[in-house]
């Protein structure tokens, strides 16, 4: 019989696993996501590597989700090959947010954080049911674009106390941050140097590409080492993963770009000046694709503007769809490729 005593050890996680090539010379950590390299090789050619070659998620192979490492790899000059466990599984995956047990979903990310588990997007391959509660998958942090970056870019001010607990050595991870037309913030994790109070932080280099004429908004997570969650892995069609896109400052002279497919969650927090900060949204590639949009913080003067590359059509079944302009925090657009862009849900943006 089995030992159903209190001291019986826990049950193994059911896990599919599979042997790939991660192309990737970096560390891979535990949990991680990577996608297939689904245009591997010469095109015309029939190379099943497509499909056993792996590397980090990005905007153009988000909707070829592989899987997550099933332990930490050490950088590697030349990649290496490395186990995953497929969609599917029950197993480790690593996260940038606090998670509940068997509450909400979230989604591999393809931006500064690619392969970590954050913001919610689509059900499906690249999602996530969080089976574990972990209180420390982020030390702090703010998606409303309201961390304030001096002109060095080395110091961080938070707009309320996020760093009461934050020390020397943990990770700031910057998701988006502004563009003010004379320099920018680049997205991508730094070591924090010191913790000057529950409110500032100071960086071990300098996150701005130039100096800027003045401070610059951004949001951002910190965390401690991998954070990592027990979940478990959506199979089915592909979540498309998500992604967060700066706004640029100034509207008139710059445009935003948006991933075809998954989610795609808009920067708030910063002033745009001259005019609307607009963006191309591609054609659908297959029916039933659907994206997502989401504004995370409210904009100043002007807004964020999605421009469909082919005219669609609004929920109603009558009224042509060319645009959706976002302005504030918590305003969504969720549509649906039909041969044309199809409006399933709109709430707070403005279609036309």
């Amino acid at each position: 019989m089995p030992d159903r005593s209190i001291n019986a050890p826990r049950a193994l996680s059911r896990t599919f696993t599979q042997w790939v090539q991660y192309e990737g010379t970096d560390a891979l950590l535990q949990g991680e996501g990577v996608c297939y390299n689904s245009d591997y090789g010469t095109a015309t050619e029939a190379d099943a590597r497509r499909f056993n070659h792996v590397e980090r998620p990005t905007t153009t192979n988000n909707r070829n989700f592989a899987g997550v490492a099933a332990r930490d790899y050490s950088a590697h000059a030349s990649g290496q090959l490395i186990e995953i466990n497929e969609p599917g599984s029950i197993c480790q995956i690593a996260i940038g947010v606090d998670v509940v047990v068997g509450t909400g979903m979230i989604t591999c990310s393809v931006g500064a954080d690619a392969g970590r588990f954050t913001l919610a997007g689509f059900p499906g391959r690249g999602s996530a049911i969080p089976a574990q509660t972990n209180a420390s998958g982020q030390i702090g942090g703010e998606t409303d674009g309201t961390g304030s970056v001096a002109t060095s870019g080395l110091t961080l001010t938070a707009g309320n106390a996020q760093f009461a607990t934050a020390a020397a050595g943990d990770i700031l991870v910057i998701t988006a941050g502004e563009d003010d037309g004379t320099g920018k913030i680049v997205p991508g994790k730094y070591v924090i140097s010191s913790v000057t109070s529950s409110t500032i932080v100071v960086l071990t280099e300098t996150c701005v590409d130039t100096t800027p004429a003045g401070a610059l908004l951004c949001s951002y997570y910190v965390m401690n080492g991998n954070p990592k969650c027990l979940a478990r892995l959506l199979d089915g069609e592909e979540s498309g993963l998500q992604e967060i896109v700066a706004t640029p400052e100034d509207g008139g002279a710059a445009v935003m770009t948006y991933m075809v497919g998954g989610f795609t969650y808009i920067n708030g927090g910063v002033t745009v000046a001259t005019a609307d900060a607009n963006g191309a949204l591609a054609d659908g590639t297959m029916y039933g694709e659907r994206k997502g949009f989401y504004c995370l913080g409210t904009l100043g003067t002007n807004d964020a503007k999605v421009t469909l590359a082919t005219g669609g059509m609004q929920a109603d079944g009558a009224t042509a769809l060319a645009n959706i302009v976002f302005h504030a925090a918590a305003e969504i657009a969720i549509l649906q490729w039909d041969g044309i862009w199809r409006e399933l849900v709109i709430s707070g943006a403005t279609a036309a």
